[in-house]
């Protein structure tokens, strides 16, 4: 409890030296012995040397602000930062000391910068440079002895730095009550030098060339404990590196963040694992996506995917044939003679049937519109609209699909009677054979275009077998839905004249009998 209430009241000190910084900051200005400033259209430096031999030099050039040298962030010729550093550069031009000192420490940061980070970092350096605060708080129940660097790291540790002092509290946690407390600062116990306190070091380097009998803590630094140094309680650290550990320290160095790393390790560990699941689910995602064919790019699916696309093909287009035929199977068990007269006038006239199967096609949609127009604007026709609708489309492609069975079974009884070896096996007394042997003629083009696309080389020649089958597969339907409409589904043979061979030579046959029965009445006469 008396630990909580020294950090409380350190704490409450802190706050109250934070307020009264700002009246006490202008009596402690350092005196600026020479300046340097120099300005051109490409670059611009402020050089100031104090009466402590120490320098300030800021500079913009080529792009990049320094620091002492170091490159403290970007800017562009003529932007808001560039034009508030050259107003400065003008005030500093026209002031001298103590005058100029206070133009430094007052110029703030502009609030037209759109990145004031920069702009930041040039005026905590001035204030860094031009005042030195130097402050000692004593607090009762305890010594406590803080040394601050500039009242802008006092109000970085309060307001900024969360963290720094939720370090803090765990790094200062069992320790005495007698504490030497110094932010951002560089502190060295000199050689021969006996320091009984806790040495407490926030944002700066602790050397330890004497003794120091407490303990040491560094938060946010360094420690370095050269040869002849000697701690005698423990070192911790916290966030902080250790630039020499060649001396004593009896207590062993204590790592307080530790256990967040420990932490953060199995995090990290546990963050792997779940990488490596999701990897892994990425790679079979991967794997069944080229399976089917999602992804464009190579995997070991794509050797074989010709190969696999090529024979989906042809089975579909075997699928195909064989639903068909079994639907002709069935029109030809129920009304055969009607695909007798479709077939007949396929066969007899297919210009003719092309064309009205064309023109049929073109006026389905109309007749299918006009037809529901014309029975829903009538209270008898609604219903037979409601009827209408659905099996106008229906029928049609029914309709569709006899006269293209009808045209199948032609183009099998042509190909019984052609000489090609691969067609014996079609026979014109069956119309089961006949039909299948005809549906496979039609889709020969597209079987052929599959399997030539199996083979890579030849892959680029199955389009335009895609192309002949397309076209002959439209032809065929175009003349079949022709010949249904002629026949009126059938029920109507079409009249089409005796063969013209047959029909001349009855005509032939007739003039020779006349002929000869005119030459043997002649003797008679």
């Amino acid at each position: 409890m008396l630990m909580l209430r020294l950090l409380r009241r350190a704490a409450l000190a802190l706050g109250l030296v934070a307020l009264v910084l700002p009246s006490a900051a202008s009596g402690q200005l350092r005196d600026i012995v020479t300046k340097n400033v120099a300005a051109s259209s490409s670059a611009s430096e402020l050089e100031l040397r104090f009466d402590d031999d120490s320098r300030l030099a800021i500079s913009f050039e080529g792009g990049s602000v320094f620091i002492d040298g170091e490159t403290v962030g970007d800017y562009e010729s003529g932007d808001p930062l560039d034009e508030a550093f050259r107003q400065l550069l003008g005030q500093a031009m026209a002031l001298e000391n103590g005058a100029l000192a206070e133009a430094l420490v007052d110029w703030s940061v502009p609030s037209t910068l759109e990145d004031v980070l920069v702009a930041r970092r040039i005026d905590e350096a001035l204030e860094r440079s031009i005042q030195e605060v130097d402050v000692q708080v004593d607090v009762r129940d305890g010594d406590v002895s803080i040394s601050i660097g500039d009242e802008s790291s006092l109000a970085q540790l309060l307001i900024g730095s969360v963290t720094r002092l939720g370090v803090l509290d765990d790094a200062l946690e069992g320790l005495d009550e007698e504490f030497r407390i110094h932010i951002n600062e560089d502190v060295t116990i000199e050689a021969g030098e006996i320091e009984r306190r806790n040495v407490v070091v926030i944002e700066g380097t602790l050397r330890v060339e004497g003794e120091v009998r407490g303990n040491v803590v560094v938060v946010g630094g360094a420690l370095d404990v050269p040869d002849d140094g000697e701690i005698r309680g423990e070192a911790r650290i916290a966030d902080s590196r250790i630039l020499g550990n060649s001396g004593e320290v009896r207590g062993g160095i204590v790592d307080v963040l530790k256990t967040e790393r420990d932490l953060e390790v199995d995090l990290r560990d546990r963050m792997r694992e779940e990488i490596r699941e999701e990897v892994r689910s990425d790679l079979w995602n991967e794997f069944l996506s080229a399976a089917r064919f999602e992804d464009d790019g190579f995997s070991i699916m794509a050797v074989f995917r010709p190969v696999i696309r090529g024979v989906s093909g042809i089975m579909e287009k075997l699928l195909i044939v064989f639903v068909l035929g079994l639907l002709g199977a069935g029109f030809f068990a129920v009304a055969g003679d009607n695909v007798d007269a479709i077939a007949e006038t396929a066969r007899r006239a297919p210009g003719r049937a092309a064309m009205v199967g064309l023109a049929g096609s073109f006026l389905l949609i109309p007749v299918w519109l006009l037809g529901t127009v014309a029975l829903a604007i009538s209270i008898i026709g609604i219903p037979v609209a409601v009827a209408w609708v659905p099996l106008f489309p229906i029928a049609a492609a029914m309709a569709a699909v006899l006269g293209y069975i009808a045209v199948a079974r032609n183009a099998g009884e042509w190909l019984a009677d052609s000489t090609w070896p691969w067609t014996g096996w079609i026979r014109k007394s069956n119309p089961i054979f006949t039909l299948f042997g005809g549906l496979l003629g039609l889709m020969f083009a597209f079987l052929a275009g599959h399997l030539m696309s199996i083979v890579p080389v030849l892959g680029m020649f199955s389009w335009v077998l895609f192309v002949i089958g397309s076209l002959l597969m439209f032809y065929a339907m175009q003349i079949g839905f022709g010949a249904v409409l002629l026949t009126r589904v059938g029920r109507r043979r079409e009249y089409y004249p005796s063969d013209v061979d047959a029909a001349w030579e009855d005509a032939m046959r007739v003039d020779v009998d006349a002929d000869d029965s005119g030459a043997e009445a002649a003797p008679n006469a």
